[in-house]
């Protein structure tokens, strides 16, 4: 039991040292930067909107007035009420603005909404972008939808309150106090769930945008809870700032704030990596695995244009192959520059070459295996310009080896490189765990 659980804690530290990792190559602290930066030029368009959408549902009237207060209240610790103040008067001048003002403000408010999804794509590997009408309604869904569920969620809390003297009668008082304590962090996880799932322009499975989400809504409670203590013991940012001290702390908590949204993001889509992968121990394709990982990939789009045709979209590639994410995608790569592959601007993948004519040592030189390229050493550096020939034998050696069809290779079922592979680690650690 001992040796389970660490086993077990060994593979989430790995799933943590990884998820660091991939934040960090991803550029995730500029990511962060750029956000924050953009959150504040568009943060008084956004509310200004917010607020429109709610004035037109008069079911809304009696939250809409403390809703902006209890936000601010709830996300930016200790500093809020003097923040609310500021971005309170910005509101209420723009209700003030012309045609061509309300388009500037309507601009900025777009702004943070592409920035966002930059960003996540970025996060998710995601090549093929929206098409501008699909971006178009997932703002305007972001724009609409965003407010009347807030305000939904406002209501609710006030009903529970409202019901609290029945609760204390009805001895359901602590249950009430409970959930009306927990809900502004659960409706702030489903808010992220929601932001992982929906905004990159590719499949996230619900229970990892949930797991994202969660993690989070905990990571940002965290945060809440340890600069609002920072705020309220270290008052040396007084003294330099003086009255506008709040500025600056608001500056840096949005940075941090977004730290954590990308954190979740960086979660969510390492996740499926992380089931499949080699990554997490540190392993990489052989040359061997990564020529068995194209085949098997371009079996699937073969089998796939024989039957519907109707191209695979990159979770059915994940799912049929077995593979990795990573490791999909370094071969996926080549095999579209190559023209094997195609992919379309919805993301669906389709078969780009006949099999009937493409070899599999054009497969193999489309991946830049082996020694025997057709690049040519020649004239890079003497020692190279001496073994050219040498080269040159074994491109041709390799040429007539491989001069096989891709139909006779792939009209064979053949077994996913990835099972192949386990089964081998899992008979190798056997081997080295046995007596």
């Amino acid at each position: 039991m001992i040796a389970t659980f660490s086993m077990k804690g060994g593979r989430y530290v790995r799933l943590a040292l990884y998820v660091g990792r991939r934040f960090r190559a991803d550029g995730a602290f500029d990511m962060a930067s750029s956000l924050a930066y953009t959150s504040l030029l568009s943060l008084v368009p956004l509310l200004a909107i917010g607020l429109a959408v709610l004035a037109a549902f008069p079911v809304f009237d009696a939250v809409r007035d403390n809703l902006q207060a209890t936000l601010f209240r709830y996300v930016v610790p200790s500093v809020g009420e003097q923040v609310q103040g500021y971005i309170a008067g910005f509101v209420r001048n723009a209700g003030k603005l012309t045609a061509a003002g309300v388009i500037g403000l309507a601009f900025s408010a777009i702004m943070v909404l592409v920035t966002i999804e930059s960003s996540l794509n970025q996060i998710f590997r995601v090549t093929t972008p929206r098409t501008p009408m699909s971006r178009l309604l997932v703002y305007w869904t972001a724009l609409t939808l965003g407010p009347l569920m807030l305000g939904a969620s406002f209501s609710l809390s006030a009903w529970l309150y409202a019901a609290s003297d029945w609760a204390a009668r009805a001895g359901l008082w602590s249950i009430v106090r409970l959930v009306t304590g927990a809900a502004p962090a659960v409706l702030l996880m489903v808010a992220f769930a929601l932001l992982y799932s929906s905004v990159p322009n590719r499949r996230v499975r619900p229970i990892d945008a949930a797991l994202g989400g969660i993690a989070a809504g905990l990571a940002f409670a965290a945060l809440r809870w340890g600069f609002g203590l920072y705020v309220a013991n270290v008052k040396a940012y007084q003294s330099i700032y003086g009255a506008v001290a709040s500025v600056p702390i608001f500056l840096f908590w949005t940075y941090l704030s977004w730290m954590v949204v990308l954190f979740g993001a960086e979660l969510t889509a390492a996740l499926p990596e992380w089931r499949r992968s080699r990554e997490t121990l540190g392993e990489r394709l052989s040359e061997r695995q990564k020529l068995a990982s194209a085949l098997s990939l371009l079996q699937v789009l073969l089998l796939e244009a024989r039957g519907a045709a109707r191209g695979c979209g990159r979770s059915d590639l994940l799912e049929q192959t077995g593979e990795a994410e990573a490791d999909l995608q370094a071969v996926l790569d080549p095999l579209c520059r190559s023209g094997f592959v195609a992919e379309t601007e919805s993301g669906r993948y389709f078969l780009g070459r006949d099999p009937s004519c493409a070899t599999l040592a054009d497969v193999v030189r489309a991946l830049d295996l082996g020694l025997g390229g057709h690049g040519g050493a020649e004239g890079e550096t003497p020692v190279m310009n001496r073994i050219a020939g040498r080269l040159d034998d074994i491109a041709r050696s390799e040429d007539a080896a491989l001069d096989l069809t891709l139909n006779s290779i792939l009209d064979s079922p053949m077994k996913p490189p990835s099972s192949e592979r386990k089964e081998k680690g899992a008979a190798g650690q056997a081997a080295r765990h046995s007596p």
